[in-house]
């Protein structure tokens, strides 16, 4: 064979098997890249990798979602202020954003903040190039609200959420606490040690409350010093925090002697957005009850029989928090004075004897204004003042209120012209409607201050803070899987206050002739609620399934009412004296 031939060959077959190997070659490199990924989601956890900073603020996570390859960076308010972003990562090369690749240790917030306010890609890139990681991230800016970052050991946060409610110790577990204002100034750093907080809320819902204990007297975003604070969640609906803070800012502007002060924060524990907060006062702590002059505190609790220095009166159960340690006697002398007080409410005497009228009439507005239906149940107060008396108090856990009641069916409708007093409220409220005295004495106080101190609260307070929360809503509802509840006082701020204002005008009309109204009560398979309807009027809005706010639920389908005969009513149906309709409910199918 001639040479010339024999390198045309050769030529020839290298470029043969060049041609046959690429497809090779680049199912190895596949196979290896996607090892390389593989390898790198087994022993690395995203959120881990990549974190921020900001000022004092270090090592912010991202968080997961229910969607395995979308993450948000939920970042604090003072990023926006002092327009500063440091990303940091490890185990990778660089990280693309939406395109543009960054290295760990570049300042990002000019190009994160201008992207719009919804995910971008997110890609991970190992040293050589391959990739690790290819996904979706969110970025979301609180804007205004002070932040809390509790750092605590790895994991310690996860003893504290498995606390049972039944546990006879609580576990706490130490932190370092640092709260900024939205602006990063730094209000506070210290110790404190974070325990369990609340029942339903921190049982069934994922963002959970919880107890602080410093250890000493701190003053905490302006508020009183205290050793104890509390940390109540959102995690029910949307709007549970802006109803508690309507209540106590509303005690606070009524000059009740026991109104806990109150403030929103963002909460990061070990750097991990866990959600927008109310930070309070503890009102079991005994420096506030000191403030409040109060010599015990007494709570209606269904589950006092899990708990110490407990009593019942009239069957129902009643726990004392304060003091923590009492004898038998003193025990008795707390249940002796408060069944008095209840006895003589019950039995039409005058109880002023017994029970301080002011306090008791400014509880009576908060809970007849807000519609708080979990009165007969859990976290209604009552404290012995150093007049030996008892007076209401303090204000607390309006999560059931401003529309959203206990149980089944409602309607914006009912809630807002409901008198729920009638059907709830049985530990004295109910009997005090009852006393022409109470009642007189209780117009006077709505239409000569309460009525202006709610437009107030409504018309100026709760826009502000409404707006300054708006950013931090959104971003915790979405880093906490808030799923809407379709409520529209529970899902949207704009509504609460909606409800609140069209409240004040319907309460406006009944405290200005009370005697032109009549009563009317529905009633469902889980009990009933009180409507007020003007004299001749229609009944109006029925709460059945043609409007919206109701819902089937465990308790089904409420198609109709009728009246004491059996006959159908409509919106139509006119009112001329009290009466009560009963909810019918469709048939379920097996």
């Amino acid at each position: 064979m001639k040479p010339a031939r024999r390198s045309a060959i050769i030529i020839l077959s290298v470029i043969a098997l060049a041609v046959f190997s690429l497809p090779v070659l680049y199912y190895l490199e596949m196979r290896f890249s996607y090892h390389l990924a593989e390898v790198y989601m087994q022993d690395h956890a995203i959120p881990e990798d990549i974190s921020f900073s900001c000022g004092r603020s270090t090592d912010i996570r991202l968080n997961p979602t229910s969607d395995q390859i979308f993450y948000l960076a939920c970042l604090p308010s003072e990023v926006s202020s002092l327009r500063s972003l440091r990303l940091s990562f490890s185990h990778f090369r660089t990280l693309e954003i939406n395109g543009q690749s960054f290295r760990s240790g570049d300042e990002i917030f000019d190009y994160v903040s201008s992207l719009s306010d919804e995910p971008v890609t997110m890609r991970l890139f190992a040293p050589r190039g391959e990739l690790l990681y290819d996904g979706y991230v969110q970025f979301m800016f609180a804007d205004s609200v002070p932040t809390m970052y509790l750092t605590t050991s790895e994991n310690a946060i996860d003893i504290v959420n498995s606390t049972e409610y039944e546990a006879t110790v609580k576990p706490h577990i130490s932190s370092t606490m640092m709260i900024t204002g939205p602006d990063g100034t730094i209000d506070v750093v210290t110790d404190a040690d974070i325990y369990r907080h609340g029942n339903t809320s921190f049982d069934y819902f994922d963002q959970k409350p919880y107890n602080l204990g410093l250890s000493s007297k701190m003053s905490l975003l302006g508020m009183e010093p205290g050793k104890k604070w509390v940390l109540k969640s959102n995690g029910q609906y949307t709007t549970v925090l802006m109803k508690n803070k309507a209540a106590f800012d509303i005690a606070r502007m009524m000059d009740m002697e026991s109104a806990p002060d109150s403030r929103y924060i963002n909460l990061y524990i070990n750097g991990k957005y866990m959600g927008l907060y109310l930070l309070c006062q503890n009102i079991q702590a005994p420096e506030f009850l000191s403030d409040a002059k109060a010599k015990a505190l007494i709570e209606r609790d269904v589950k006092y029989d899990m708990r110490p220095n407990t009593f019942e009166s009239k069957g129902m159960g009643m726990t004392i928090h304060y003091p923590a340690s009492l004898n038998p006697e003193e025990i008795k002398r707390i249940e002796t004075l408060f069944s008095n007080a209840l006895d003589a409410v019950d039995n039409g005497e005058d109880p002023s004897r017994y029970i301080d009228m002011d306090s008791f009439i400014k509880m009576y507005m908060i809970q007849d204004y807000l519609v708080q239906t979990d009165m007969d149940g859990d976290s209604l107060y009552f404290y012995i003042g150093d007049d030996d008396r008892l007076h209401a108090g303090p204000v607390w856990d309006f999560d059931c209120s401003a529309g959203h009641i206990t149980s089944g069916p409602y309607h914006d409708d009912l809630t807002i012209r409901s008198r729920h007093l009638n059907d709830f409220g049985r530990l004295f409220f109910t009997s005090l409607e009852h006393s022409e005295d109470f009642r007189t004495e209780a117009g006077k106080y709505y239409t000569g201050q309460f009525s202006s101190i709610i437009r107030e609260y409504a018309a100026s307070r709760f826009d502000s803070e409404a707006s300054a929360l708006e950013s931090s809503l959104t971003m915790s509802t979405m880093a906490c899987d808030m799923y809407p509840v379709y409520k529209e006082t529970d899902d949207d701020p704009e509504e609460l206050k909606r409800w609140l204002i069209e409240r004040a005008d319907f309460l406006d009309g009944y405290y200005s002739d009370r005697d032109s109204y009549d009563l009317v009560r529905f009633d469902f398979t889980w009990g009933s609620m009180t409507a007020a309807v003007k004299h001749g009027a229609k009944v109006g809005p029925l709460p059945d399934d043609d409007h919206p706010g109701n819902t089937e639920d465990i308790w089904g389908e409420v198609t109709g009412f009728v009246d004491a005969n059996g006959i159908s009513i409509s919106d139509d149906t006119p009112i001329n004296g009290s009466t009560y309709y009963t909810a019918v409910y469709a048939e379920r199918e097996d």
